[in-house]
C-alpha cells in the first residue's frame, strides 16, 4: 500500500496543474453565484416602487377603483417576470456561469478519478452509485426501520480474494410522531465500506464507538426511537486492550471467539482510525462480510464553491481512511482462526 508521502508526491506531480485550474474555476463560479441574488431581489424592489407605492398614493387621494388596482397588480407582476427572466438570461451568459455549472463534474473527472487510479488502476469509480438500504441493514447492527438512504461516489474492486465497495452514504429516519419543525433523524452520514470474503466469520462481532452522540442511537430494549438494539447483539466483550475498550463497546454471542478475532494489530488500526477521524465508527463482522461505517459527516468528493482547493486536507483524509480500511481487511485475511466454511444465521 502506498504511503501518504507517496500520495502527496503524486498530487504535487500530477494534480497540481488541474487543482490550480479548478481553483480559478471555483473563484469565477463563486463570484458569479454571489450576483445571482440580483434576479430575485430586483423585481421585488421594482414591483414595490413602480406598482405598490404609486397605487397606494393614488388610493389615498381618490376613491379606490378595483379595476385600476387590478391593472396595477397585473402590470407589476408582468414587469417583475420580464425583468427576472431577462436578468437570469443575462447572468447565465456572464463569465463564471459555466464554471459554476461544470465545477463539480470537472473536479471528479480531473482529480477524483486519477486518485482512484493511483491507489489501484483496477478499482472502479461510479460517481452516482452507493450502497443500498439492504446493504446497510444486513450488517445485523442496525435495527430494521424504514430508512431513507442516499449517497454517491462509490469505489469498488478486488483486493486479493475479497471484493469491496466504499461510498459516501447518508441514512435518515422519519419518526412516526414528530414535533413541529423537527426533521428526520440522521442515523448515519459518512463513509460506508463493505468487504466480502470467500470464507465466513465463526461468529458475529460488533464494535461501536463510545460517544455522547451515540446515546440517541443505542438502546437496551426494542424501541422505535433507537436504531442500535444492543440487547440483540450478544454479550459485552472486553478485549485485552484498555485504550480500545475506552473508545469502543464490543458485542458478540461468543466472547472467546470475539477476542480471537480482535487481535492487537487489528485493534490498533481501529483505534487509529477513530482518533484520526474523530467520528462515530460502526463495525460489523457478519457472515462473510465486514461492514465499516465512519460517521464523520464529510463528503470527500463534493467540492463546494466556497471551499478552497489549495488545502488538500480533505483529499489526504480520504486517502488515509480508505487505505486504512484496505489494510484492516488484509489483516483479517491473515487470521486463520476466525474463519469457517459455513455461514451462521442470526436468531
Amino acid at each position: 500500500m502506498k504511503t501518504l508521502e507517496e500520495f502527496n508526491a503524486f498530487a504535487d506531480q500530477h494534480l497540481s496543474g488541474d487543482l490550480q485550474q479548478l481553483e480559478s474555476q471555483r473563484i469565477a463560479g463563486r463570484s458569479w453565484l454571489r450576483w445571482m441574488w440580483l434576479p430575485g431581489i430586483l423585481p421585488v424592489v421594482l414591483f414595490f416602487f413602480f406598482v405598490i407605492k404609486p397605487a397606494t398614493e393614488a388610493d389615498a387621494k381618490t376613491v379606490p377603483n378595483t379595476g385600476v388596482i387590478m391593472l396595477y397588480l397585473v402590470g407589476g407582476v408582468l414587469l417583475a417576470l420580464i425583468v427576472s427572466f431577462g436578468l437570469r438570461y443575462f447572468m447565465k451568459r456572464l463569465r463564471g456561469a459555466q464554471q459554476a455549472i461544470d465545477y463539480q463534474q470537472d473536479f471528479k473527472y480531473k482529480i477524483v478519478k486519477p486518485i482512484i487510479a493511483f491507489i489501484n488502476p483496477g478499482y472502479a469509480y461510479q460517481p452516482l452509485n452507493h450502497a443500498s438500504r439492504e446493504e446497510f441493514t444486513e450488517s445485523g447492527l442496525f435495527a430494521k426501520r424504514d430508512y431513507r438512504v442516499t449517497g454517491n461516489d462509490q469505489i469498488s474492486g478486488r483486493a486479493g480474494d475479497l471484493h469491496f465497495q466504499c461510498c459516501d452514504l447518508k441514512v435518515t429516519h422519519m419518526p412516526l410522531v414528530t414535533l413541529r419543525g423537527r426533521g428526520a433523524d440522521v442515523v448515519f452520514e459518512g463513509s460506508y465500506f463493505i468487504a466480502q470474503f470467500p470464507r465466513h466469520f465463526n461468529i458475529p462481532v460488533y464494535v461501536i464507538s463510545r460517544s455522547t452522540m451515540m446515546d440517541k442511537l443505542l438502546t437496551g430494549t426494542h424501541a422505535e426511537s433507537s436504531f442500535i438494539e444492543t440487547w440483540s447483539l450478544g454479550k459485552k466483550v472486553l478485549p485485552a486492550d484498555a485504550a480500545f475498550n475506552k473508545l469502543f463497546m464490543t458485542y458478540s454471542p461468543d466472547v472467546e471467539a470475539a477476542q480471537q478475532l480482535l487481535t492487537p494489530v487489528l485493534m490498533q488500526k481501529i483505534t487509529a482510525l477513530q482518533e484520526r477521524s474523530s467520528a462515530n465508527i460502526f463495525i460489523s463482522f457478519y457472515n462473510n462480510r465486514i461492514y465499516i461505517g465512519i460517521s464523520h459527516g464529510v463528503d470527500y468528493f463534493e467540492a463546494g464553491l466556497h471551499q478552497s482547493l489549495t488545502n488538500r486536507q480533505l483529499l489526504a483524509g480520504f486517502y488515509l481512511d480508505f487505505t486504512t480500511l484496505l489494510q484492516l481487511v488484509d489483516d483479517l485475511q491473515q487470521n486463520a482462526g476466525i474463519w469457517t466454511s459455513t455461514a451462521f444465521s442470526r436468531s
